[in-house]
């Protein structure tokens, strides 16, 4: 297993409120990689994103020896959800802050993801990309309604109106989905940063590039920035 993660900037914003977390080895669980992409006025997001992290983590350091993964992950994004919101009704700063987030653990051949509103999970298998999520997000509720088409959400002036986020409200509910996955196989996390600038064609393509792992996801977010870098750009990459 190898796995890189790299969080910038961008080009427009004055801070940057991704978090994300791979994994070390003497971690409770294993293989396990989360990007979150935080949202609220001020410092807010930043603070929603990374206190999301840490109760995941402090989740699972409690839970993993005596729960099954999907029931695991599924109180893990609740734990993250009340630390977010008990914190965004502790002082005003931090009022109507939240967060998306998207996590995934590697279980010998399986892959369990969760996540919850726009920050994506792809996988790339035997060189075909898929995005593996479902963005909670305004146009893609027009995409599911045919109101619009999977392309003209790309370019949606409110493309960017989650539906969903953890800390908003005293509850979440997580989508999560199991995946079968093989030796080389590539699974890509990230923000919107990374995914809004990006065209699915084009990511199929930079993935396919023999290149290293870090060399990719590099590459990834400078095409990200020279494409404009509206917002902050984050990733992780992990191969099988």
């Amino acid at each position: 297993m190898k796995a890189v993660g790299i969080s910038d900037i961008g080009r427009c914003r004055k801070n940057n409120e991704d978090a994300y977390y791979l994994s070390e080895a003497d971690a409770p669980l294993q293989y396990l990689y989360i990007v979150a992409d935080g949202m609220g006025g001020c410092n807010a997001g930043e603070v929603a994103s990374s206190n999301a992290i840490a109760a995941f983590l402090e989740y699972v350091k409690t839970h993993s020896s005596t729960q099954e993964m999907m029931d695991l992950l599924a109180g893990g994004f609740q734990a993250a959800n009340k630390a977010v919101f008990d914190k965004s009704n502790s002082a005003l700063e931090f009022a109507e802050m939240g967060t998306t987030m998207v996590a995934v653990v590697i279980d010998k051949k399986r892959a369990y993801v969760a996540h919850v509103g726009d920050s994506r999970a792809y996988l790339m298998q035997k060189g075909i990309l898929r995005q593996v999520t479902t963005d909670h997000s305004y146009v893609m509720e027009l995409v599911k309604t045919g109101t619009i088409t999977k392309q003209e959400a790309a370019t949606h002036p409110k493309r960017n109106v989650i539906t969903r986020a953890i800390g908003i409200k005293d509850t979440v509910e997580t989508d999560m989905t199991v995946l079968d996955i093989e030796k080389g196989d590539l699974i890509l996390l990230c923000t919107d940063g990374l995914s809004n600038m990006i065209t699915e064609d084009d990511l199929a393509q930079m993935l396919r590039e023999k290149l290293s792992m870090r060399k990719k996801a590099e590459r990834l977010v400078e095409t990200a920035n020279l494409r404009g870098g509206y917002d902050n750009i984050s990733l992780i990459l992990i191969e099988i």
